[in-house]
């Protein structure tokens, strides 16, 4: 065979190729095919876009959204969601994330894929909720920064004569916070801190 190959840049070894097979030359036989491939047929990365946008749209619009959601108004699932925070977690500090995915689980809800509308709903009631949350959290703070002010007083006393016995002239915050762990303390870091201030103005005023 005498046709020249373009790929090894010499004449064509037929069946002594390792690209022949059948008397046909893969490579040539390779190439007419994608040739042949019209350019219409092949969907172009716009048309992928748009169906899986499209594909997406659907999936939302056949969401299953509960009759009791459709009918709620961000209002009242705000109150059920700090209703929930109250029957589910009384004493404890959980993140408005870890609320909402609990809460929303039990109610059997996929927040993702819902209509605009529904979603809507949902964000506007979990900023209500997590406003209101925020809010209770400020009031307790400033009424247990109150309860602590009041207790101060004693706790700067006890607290320098605990350095004077360990010869501390001077506190930092670190000793502050080991005191108070050794004396089983819960106070916050407001009142640690104007401890710290009040028990080192005594400390080196010698009062």
């Amino acid at each position: 065979m005498n046709s020249f190959c373009p790929f090894y840049k010499e004449n064509c070894k037929g069946n002594e190729c390792v690209m022949f097979k059948n008397e046909v030359c893969l490579i040539v036989s390779f190439l007419q095919h994608i040739s042949e491939t019209p350019e219409e047929s092949m969907p172009s990365s716009e048309e992928s876009l748009e169906e899986s946008r499209s594909g997406m749209i659907l999936n939302r619009e056949e969401a299953e959204v509960p009759k009791w959601l459709k009918t709620s108004t961000p209002e009242e699932l705000a109150v059920e969601m700090l209703e929930f925070k109250k029957k589910e977690f009384p004493d404890e500090r959980v993140s408005f994330h870890t609320l909402s995915r609990f809460y929303w689980s039990e109610k059997s809800v996929q927040k993702f894929f819902l209509p605009t509308e529904i979603e809507m709903k949902i964000d506007k009631a979990e900023m209500m909720a997590q406003r209101e949350l925020l809010r209770e959290e400020e009031t307790q703070k400033k009424q247990r920064l109150e309860k602590e002010k009041d207790e101060l007083p004693s706790l700067v006393s006890q607290s320098v004569d605990w350095a004077r016995i360990k010869g501390m002239k001077r506190l930092t915050l670190a000793d502050v916070d080991s005191y108070a762990m050794e004396k089983d303390l819960d106070i916050l870091k407001e009142t640690k801190r104007a401890l710290y201030s009040m028990a080192n103005l005594k400390l080196k005023t010698g009062k």
